[in-house]
């Protein structure tokens, strides 16, 4: 080893060896007693990245102090050898049933941009003896070169963004060698490299990153389903991902870059003299950097028409340029659109999230995946607070937020009430689906929040008891009162239908008991 060598801790990302930290139950990185201790400062940024993204939790520091707790999905990604964003990336692909396209995805992250020819390409272009050509001809050849990569960038457009513009060159890139291994094979690759104006120093280290990435995931992702977790290998012949690919693919860079998220500036919002026009500028969605920021003119979603560019994106990097006259330009580097509704699920756990009270619109509904009433919140995502499509949350928690009680939209056992009137929907228990046209009043009164009397010992009795879920209920029954709300159904039912109603009442609380019974051995 160098003498010289920076320690781990210094050479690293930060980030990385933090999570790997917290993986070892280090509640406190920052008295860590590092034989070359970082400043505390870039520890401070490293956890807020990681709690950005989802990897820790800081919900508990004016409890248990430290500087945050590893979550769930910190865990997962600290059992990969990657950087945090890229194991987020590779995660959410393997999870959404994509990871072979995750894998090429990460590969292409992990690299300098393919359409960007390097030294010896441009130098090739240029050899064409400039000593024999007149001043004419010169400047006819110029001209043509530029036709040639106007159309070459055209060719590898993509709306997906620069992310997928370089998996598409990447897969034909893959595609031209076939894997026939060998001279023949880099020979294939490096003339359709040249052929299309591609980075072929790029696209070989792209290609053995994927390469790299595929025996990973046969050791750390064997149950995704794939290729590569199978096997190890990759697909020589893999086809472009289809429409709804990209949109999963999208969501999941967009998962790793939460932090680094930008909306189209509205106009008036930047002030002051900038030497550029602001119709294409993006603000971002921290606060730590309040300059103006612009699409690189490379970029696959790049256009001189403010109009037609993205309002919502992420991206990878920024970079801070000089131009010919002297002045700055902050530009974004591998740019992905997003849709502001893929935010609030996305980023469920992050600190970029804060969700409000509720919202009267659209209605609340009954999950039975989780369970529970869930409500519309208010949401919005960063340190600005933009607010961006309301997610859903548990109606009885979204109550308890100052908003709800300040609302008079809103009150503080409607939870309770939204499940009275599922239950009697048949929406809760599925053997009460017959339950509706038995009954003298439709189940909808009850929200309607009108004065009714058997509306409010209905309510009463849930709130009470404290049910508003399914398993509350069988709980009630199974270990306070069987007959639970089995008087108060007597005012709703019709009287032609009471004995009905009672069977099937109680056939439905006999066997509710039993599955609770059965679940809690």
């Amino acid at each position: 080893m160098d003498d010289f060598a920076l320690p781990e801790v210094l050479s690293r990302p930060l980030e990385d060896v933090v999570l790997a930290m917290k993986a070892m139950n280090i509640s406190d990185v920052a008295e860590f007693p590092f034989p070359t201790p970082p400043h505390q400062g870039q520890i401070d940024g490293a956890v807020k990245l990681l709690a950005n993204i989802g990897c820790v939790d800081l919900s508990s520091l004016e409890e248990s102090g430290g500087d945050g707790n590893i979550t769930r999905l910190g865990t997962a990604i600290s059992k990969l050898p990657l950087g945090v964003r890229y194991g987020k990336m590779l995660l959410i692909a393997a999870q959404a049933g994509i990871l072979d396209y995750g894998i090429l995805m990460v590969a292409v992250l992990s690299e300098s941009s393919p359409f960007q020819q390097g030294p010896q390409e441009e130098s090739k272009l240029q050899s064409n003896d400039d000593e024999s050509l007149d001043e004419i001809d010169k400047n006819a050849a110029e001209q043509l070169e530029k036709e040639k990569k106007k159309s070459r960038k055209k060719k590898w457009m993509h709306k997906g963004g620069d992310v997928l513009a370089g998996m598409l060159a990447s897969g034909a890139y893959t595609y031209a060698g076939k894997g026939a291994g060998g001279v023949s094979e880099k020979l294939a690759c490096r003339e359709f490299c040249e052929e299309n104006g591609l980075n072929c120093v790029v696209m070989e280290r792209i290609q053995k990153m994927r390469i790299h990435l595929a025996k990973l995931a046969k050791t750390r992702l064997g149950n995704a389903d794939g290729i590569a977790a199978k096997t190890g290998g990759i697909i020589n012949t893999m086809p472009p991902p289809n429409r709804f690919q990209e949109k999963l693919l999208m969501q999941a860079i967009a998962s790793g870059l939460l932090d680094n998220v930008a909306l189209l500036a509205p106009p008036g919002s930047i002030t002051g003299d900038h030497p550029y026009s602001l119709r294409s500028a993006y603000l971002n969605s921290s606060t730590l950097v309040s300059e103006p920021l612009f699409m690189d003119k490379g970029s696959a979603v790049y256009s001189r028409d403010s109009r037609r560019m993205p309002e919502w994106i992420c991206y990878d990097a920024i970079v801070r340029k000089t131009a010919k006259d002297g002045s700055s330009i902050t530009t974004l580097k591998n740019i992905t659109p997003i849709e502001p509704a893929w935010l609030g699920p996305l980023a469920q756990g992050s600190r970029l999230l804060s969700v409000g009270g509720p919202r009267a619109s659209p209605l609340p509904s009954y999950d039975p995946s989780n369970d529970a009433i869930m409500c519309s919140a208010l949401t919005k995502f960063g340190a600005q607070g933009w607010e961006i499509p309301p997610v859903q949350v548990e109606m009885y928690e979204a109550l308890q937020s100052t908003e709800a009680k300040n609302n008079s939209q809103f009150m503080i056992d409607d939870s309770f009430r939204w499940f009275a009137r599922f239950l009697l929907e048949g929406k809760v228990l599925k053997e009460l689906k017959d339950l509706p046209s038995m009954l003298n009043d439709e189940p909808a009164i009850i929200t309607r929040k009108a004065p009714v009397s058997k509306v409010a010992i209905l309510v009463s009795a849930l709130s009470k008891a404290g049910v508003d879920s399914a398993r509350a209920l069988r709980k009630h029954w199974s270990e306070n009162d069987s007959k639970f709300l089995f008087k108060l159904l007597k005012s709703w039912t019709k009287s032609e239908h009471a004995s009905e109603v009672k069977k099937l009442w109680m056939e439905t609380v006999k066997k509710n008991i039993k599955q609770y019974n059965m679940a809690n051995q």
